[in-house]
Parts: structure tokens; C-alpha cells; sequence
């Protein structure tokens, strides 16, 4: 397999592994919207991925868990960053767009309907949704208890590996 479809393929597992630990919250389903459909997408996706993955992995030596983590953090850190900066960018041009179409009368109009009322209120409801998906995951998978849990857990699991992907995650963020 080429390395660079071997990282693909542990970026995937990484990036999926966050699903489980959303579906421990508490009683309330924050899967809703698109968020929830994308997840469940993904979720079917990840087991096969998974397995496939920690098989490779394991086989690695501590040298070859160390530079894989180093290849992930690294990639995995330039992903966040760039995402980040794709989300903002299309927010700010969404919201200028909309305020473009306010200021032409268009959104007044689409108001004016009891099934334009109809429309946005499923809209904005499907919007809502999809936004609490994602404020409750951020929320359970970047609290810095979860984080210095989930570190402290790899690190006694796979101290190379770990070790690794932090190192490549500073180097991601700083160049």
C-alpha cells in the first residue's frame, strides 16, 4: 500500500473515532440535522476502516508508530487549520450573501408566504439542529479534562505513537 494511502486511511480512522464518544452523552439526541447524517455516514464507514488500520499499526515498530503519529498529528493539525479557516470564510461570505439578499427584498418576500414562513422555519430549524450537533461534539471532544484524559490514556497505551503525533501536530500548527 503506498504510504500515502496508508496515512489517508489513518487519517480517516482518527478523524472518525470521535463518533463513539459523542453517543455517550446524556439522554438527548444532538444528532440531529445534517451533522447527525453526515455521522452516520461516517459511522458506517469507520469500523472496516478501523480494523484494517489497527492491524497495519500494530505491526509497526516503535520507531514506525512514532513517525506514523508524527505523519498524522502533522496532517491531522494542518487539516484543523485549514478547515477553520474554511468554515469562518464561508460563514462571513453566507452571511453577506444573505444580508445582500435582505437588503434586495427577497428574504422580506420569501417571509410574506405562509409557505415561505413554512420553508424558513424548517430551514431554521434543520440549522439549529445541525449547529447544537456540532457545538455538543466540540464541546465533549475538546474539553481540556477529555483531552489530558484521552493523552494520558494513549500515552500508556502507545507512548511512541502518541509521543509522535504531538510532535507532528507542533509542527503542523507552527509552519
Amino acid at each position: 500500500m503506498p504510504p500515502l494511502r496508508s496515512f489517508l486511511l489513518l487519517l480517516t480512522l482518527i478523524t472518525l473515532s470521535i463518533v463513539p464518544a459523542h453517543s455517550q452523552q446524556r439522554n438527548y439526541n444532538h444528532d440531529g440535522g445534517l451533522w447527525g447524517e453526515v455521522k452516520r455516514a461516517a459511522d458506517t464507514i469507520a469500523t472496516p476502516v478501523e480494523k484494517v488500520a489497527h492491524e497495519r499499526y500494530d505491526k509497526l515498530s516503535d520507531r514506525g508508530k512514532f513517525v506514523a503519529g508524527a505523519a498524522f498529528g502533522f496532517g491531522a493539525s494542518r487539516f484543523a487549520v485549514c478547515s477553520t479557516v474554511n468554515t469562518v470564510k464561508t460563514v462571513g461570505a453566507a452571511y453577506i450573501a444573505f444580508e445582500a439578499l435582505e437588503y434586495a427584498g427577497i428574504l422580506k418576500e420569501a417571509r410574506s408566504t405562509k409557505e415561505g414562513d413554512a420553508i424558513m422555519a424548517k430551514t431554521r430549524d434543520y440549522l439549529l439542529r445541525t449547529a447544537d450537533g456540532i457545538r455538543c461534539d466540540i464541546r465533549t471532544n475538546l474539553n481540556p479534562n477529555a483531552v489530558k484524559e484521552r493523552i494520558d490514556r494513549n500515552m500508556k497505551r502507545d507512548k511512541p505513537g502518541t509521543t509522535g503525533f504531538g510532535t507532528g501536530a507542533f509542527l503542523g500548527f507552527v509552519l
